[in-house]
């Protein structure tokens, strides 16, 4: 994750297959993130006028740690693709890259977030 400081409002998803076209055809707030089976999809794009970058992270069973796993240019995918990413992810398939790494994501749930800065 390039944004340490960054805190996000995280939202369930409701599939796969969901997951995959909000990402492609939505440009989020900087501060979005969504879950689907303990997979967080955080926006880590540096602005709303860049390029779609979302930083995928596991929560491991005890819910406080986190594991970056991957990052995907989101802006350089259509539907398939993304719903190849997605899934790939959901089936543990980036979990033991040489990328992976500890991270300590900020999170909050919509109704703890409400509005900050990002959320233009």
């Amino acid at each position: 994750m390039l944004h340490t400081r960054r805190v996000w409002c995280v939202n369930l998803a409701v599939s796969a297959e969901e997951l995959a076209r909000q990402l492609i055809e939505t440009t989020w707030c900087l501060c979005t993130g969504f879950e689907l089976e303990g997979r967080l999809f955080l926006n880590d794009s540096t602005s709303e006028n860049a390029l779609n970058e979302f930083a995928i992270v596991k929560r491991h069973e005890d819910g406080r740690s986190f594991l970056q796993v991957e990052s995907i240019t989101v802006s350089w995918c259509d539907l398939p693709q993304m719903l190849h990413y997605v899934q790939a992810t959901l089936m543990g398939e980036y979990d033991i890259s040489d990328f992976v790494h500890e991270v300590s994501p900020r999170l909050q749930t919509p109704e703890e977030h409400g509005r900050c800065p990002l959320c233009a």
